[in-house]
């Protein structure tokens, strides 16, 4: 299955990066935006022929790539985060893709791994996966496939400096009703 060759001509104007003025104009939107379309060919894939979730295509793959790990390391390699992990994991062990080991001398940690199935599902799912990335990045040329890697390893690690500097004190607010709780404490604003 193959997909029309596009031509250049993006289908809306492109972003202002240098001097934003709009939505359109940040890298987060024009990345979620991507990220909607490129990412539901892969969804598709995964839940409509395999019957799993992006994230435990997400998981599959790490595991396959990184071998066993802490579920804690493993959420924090991923973009799921840990309360989605431990759900995500579940679904797998019961799917019987993963495997959940105790660790030797500490009852509270344990290790996940792929099982056989898990690792057979690996090499039938990322042959489809690199099908979608060669065909969405088929207009760039080799050298712009290069500048992009390049310029998206050095926006994740900025993105991360970023974070920790912007990091809030204290607790998560999500646990204290997060954007909700700012919103009942406002006086209405009409």
């Amino acid at each position: 299955m193959g997909f029309p060759k596009s031509s250049l001509a993006a289908p809306d104007p492109l972003p202002h990066f240098e001097n934003p003025q709009s939505i359109f104009d940040l890298l987060n939107f024009q990345l979620h935006e991507f990220l909607g379309i490129s990412g539901s060919l892969v969804t598709r894939i995964c839940e409509n022929e395999y019957g799993i979730t992006r994230e435990e295509w997400q998981f599959v793959a790490m595991l396959a790539e990184l071998g066993g790990m802490s579920p804690s390391a493993l959420a924090a390699r991923t973009t799921v985060d840990r309360s989605q992990a431990s759900k995500t994991l579940r679904g797998l062990m019961t799917k019987g893709l993963v495997d959940r080991q105790p660790v030797p001398g500490d009852g509270r940690k344990a290790r996940v791994q792929l099982t056989e199935a898990g690792m057979q599902l690996y090499r039938q799912i990322f042959p489809r996966v690199v099908q979608v990335h060669n065909e969405v990045m088929q207009d760039l040329s080799s050298d712009e496939r290069q500048t992009l890697a390049h310029a998206m390893h050095v926006l994740r690690a900025r993105a991360s400096a970023v974070a920790q500097i912007h990091k809030p004190e204290g607790a998560s607010g999500r646990r204290q009703g997060g954007s909700r709780a700012i919103w009942k404490k406002s006086p209405s604003p009409l």
